[in-house]
């Protein structure tokens, strides 16, 4: 999970067991906690904006007020971004789910006996936010996901004991194309070298078995994003860790309902679908944009934020470096002389290598298959050719303000993926 976003969690309401819960579960995880206070309500408001996920406590005896404030979050127009799920000190009912799917939670924990499902989702949200950041919702867009399932949709099967690999097969034969193998090294290689959409993985007795390859498969750059539920034996949930829970987007027992098996990951599935229908989306209407700049040729700087956003994406998930090198020009170059320099940009790019003035007098190009090694060369190889013109290059612009006359270019490379 990217901690690097500062993440938190925003609890509203549950002053008793619920909040000591989730205190005592999210101490050692690298996010902030904070109960929200409404004796304070700016600074509530501020943590709910900022929020990467809010928990809307449940009272036990009536799910009213919770439900409520779920649904005013989830509304359009509150300028809430984040997830919000409610939560329960008892297991969450089939009367509950629905009520809170009508009110447009994200999602239903339950904490009693099951602190290892709990964590397990808790996890699976704030990366269902982090995802949501990196398509860029949040700018008023709006996506509508294809129905799930669908002939697209594949699911790899994770279970050592050949019954249980047969029955979760059958149990997820709803779900269509569905691969299943008992030898974990098959299972890491199949994940890294194909597309799922969804994987279960059995422990056998011990939901610890289950956690550490859904762990391992965590690893694995393609396996970012896609929903990992483990499974175990009835008591198995009991000798799991608490942290290693949060490598899983769920867990839950088997054998079990296959109805409640289905359920779960259909809602993991529509967040998936959701997201990627989003990226879509956002990839389309950036097609309908003008893509070059009239000046210099090169990409338009909304075209070029676009295009490093898919860049990033591609690249975590192959697991490759992506490099952008900078080329900034004195102050006060005038357009003839910056025409030259995009002209010289322009000659140098290379295959899926993209290039902009994202501002005055600064160019970034971006080189999305080359290791440190090539990316340090290609911006030194450009440097040099511009070195070799810019005396040319400043007569051009003899005119320029006094200061500027004889001042150098300077270029530099940074790792952005």
């Amino acid at each position: 999970m990217n901690t690097a976003r500062h993440e938190s969690i925003v609890l509203i309401g549950g002053e008793g067991a619920v909040a000591l819960t989730l205190q005592a579960m999210l101490a050692n995880w690298p996010v902030a906690f904070h109960q929200a206070d409404f004796s304070d309500s700016d600074g509530t408001m501020e943590a709910v904006n900022a929020a990467s996920l809010i928990l809307v406590a449940v009272d036990e005896e009536d799910a009213g007020p919770a439900l409520a404030c779920c649904g005013i979050l989830k509304e359009h127009d509150s300028g809430v971004r984040a997830p919000v799920a409610l939560v329960t000190a008892e297991n969450a009912d089939a009367v509950l789910r629905l009520a809170a799917l009508r009110a447009g939670a994200d999602d239903v924990i339950g904490l009693e006996h099951n602190l290892s499902s709990a964590a397990a989702r808790i996890s699976a949200l704030l990366r269902y936010n982090t995802l949501q950041s990196e398509a860029g919702i949040g700018e008023g867009r709006l996506a509508y996901a294809s129905a799930v399932p669908d002939t697209s949709v594949r699911v790899l099967v994770v279970a050592e004991d050949p019954a249980t690999r047969q029955d979760l097969l059958k149990s997820m034969l709803s779900l269509t194309a569905t691969v299943a193998t008992g030898d974990l090294a098959e299972a890491l290689y199949l994940a890294a070298r194909q597309s799922f959409d969804l994987v279960l993985v059995d422990g056998g007795p011990l939901l610890a078995d289950a956690l550490r390859i859904c762990g391992q498969l965590r690893c694995i750059p393609a396996m970012r994003f896609v929903p990992l539920i483990a499974l175990s034996e009835p008591g198995g949930n009991i000798a799991a860790a608490g942290d290693a829970a949060r490598n899983a987007d769920d867990c839950m027992t088997w054998p079990g309902e296959t109805g409640e098996l289905v359920l779960r990951a259909l809602l993991h599935l529509r967040r998936k679908r959701y997201l990627e229908t989003l990226t879509e989306q956002v990839d389309a209407s950036i097609e309908e944009t003008a893509p070059l700049d009239g000046i210099t040729g090169l990409l338009a700087p909304e075209r070029f934020a676009a295009t490093l956003s898919a860049m990033r994406r591609d690249a975590g998930s192959a697991g490759t470096p992506l490099f952008m090198g900078i080329v900034r020009l004195p102050e006060g170059t005038q357009d003839d002389a910056i025409e030259a320099v995009a002209a010289l940009i322009r000659a140098h790019l290379e295959g899926r290598e993209a290039a902009s003035r994202v501002e005055e007098g600064l160019f970034a190009i971006l080189y999305p298959d080359r290791l440190r090694d090539d990316a340090e060369a290609a911006i030194d190889l450009l440097r040099a050719r511009l070195d070799a013109r810019w005396s040319n290059l400043q007569r051009l612009h003899a005119d320029a303000e006094e200061g500027t006359q004889g001042a150098d270019l300077r270029t530099a490379l940074m790792d952005v993926s």
